[in-house]
């Protein structure tokens, strides 16, 4: 057990690292690289999280003090050249979502920042949606897309417990056969041949009329 604790410690340690080296070079990369190293920037710190999370609950376990959290704000981590916040960073975070009157006029902003590529942002605000409107006949879509935005970002773990969301959250849902088509997509990606054949032959069983079960056939000849 004091293993583990030492495993996770030297873990975050490690990703800490990682994001402090990222921070340091950000000046000397191109805009369009410095949005990808923000999108790594945000997973390394989910891992840290996770990691932090399991420490805690190891460390009360063996009635041990807690560990501090390791800081990996933004705010604290990243400066630009000039001394000032990285406006990058800035630009790629997640912001709360405007304040948008109606629940169309919600729903139409979310997609149309999906649309435009802006997949973070988007995702907030279909979250925003999904909270503010739960019943709504487009809050499957607004899962999907969410499943869907990490799935285009090669999130692939994310993607399948978002779609997943879609089928057990909304099991009538038009979107029912995609978000299946995909997760059996995004198991292929990450080498699970067999949870992706299983997805695909669910949907096949489940959907075999719609247009998704032609291309779960195509793609279980390749796995």
């Amino acid at each position: 057990m004091k293993y583990d604790i030492k495993i996770l410690k030297e873990n975050n340690q490690s990703l800490q690292g990682a994001i402090e080296e990222i921070n340091h070079n950000l000046g000397n990369y191109s805009k369009k690289d410095r949005e990808e190293l923000d999108k790594r920037i945000e997973r390394l710190d989910n891992a840290i999280s996770q990691n932090y999370e399991k420490l805690v609950e190891l460390e009360k376990y063996l009635g041990l003090e807690p560990s501090r959290a390791v800081n990996t704000s933004s705010e604290e981590s990243v400066k630009n050249v000039g001394g000032g916040e990285n406006k990058a960073k800035n630009d790629a975070a997640p912001v709360e979502p405007k304040m948008v009157i109606g629940e169309q006029e919600l729903y139409a902003s979310a997609k149309k920042m999906f649309d435009e590529g802006d997949k973070v942002n988007a995702r907030a605000q279909f979250e925003e949606f999904i909270k503010k409107y739960p019943k709504s006949d487009n809050a499957d879509n607004a899962r999907f897309w969410i499943a869907d935005s990490y799935f285009s970002e090669k999130w692939f773990e994310k993607a399948i417990l978002e779609y997943q969301k879609v089928l057990e959250d909304y099991p009538k849902s038009n979107k029912a056969a995609a978000a299946r088509l995909k997760q059996g997509y995004a198991f292929a990606e990450l080498g699970e041949k067999a949870n992706a054949r299983l997805i695909l032959n669910e949907l096949l069983k489940k959907h075999p009329d719609s247009n998704e079960a032609k291309f779960a056939k195509e793609k279980l000849k390749s796995l």
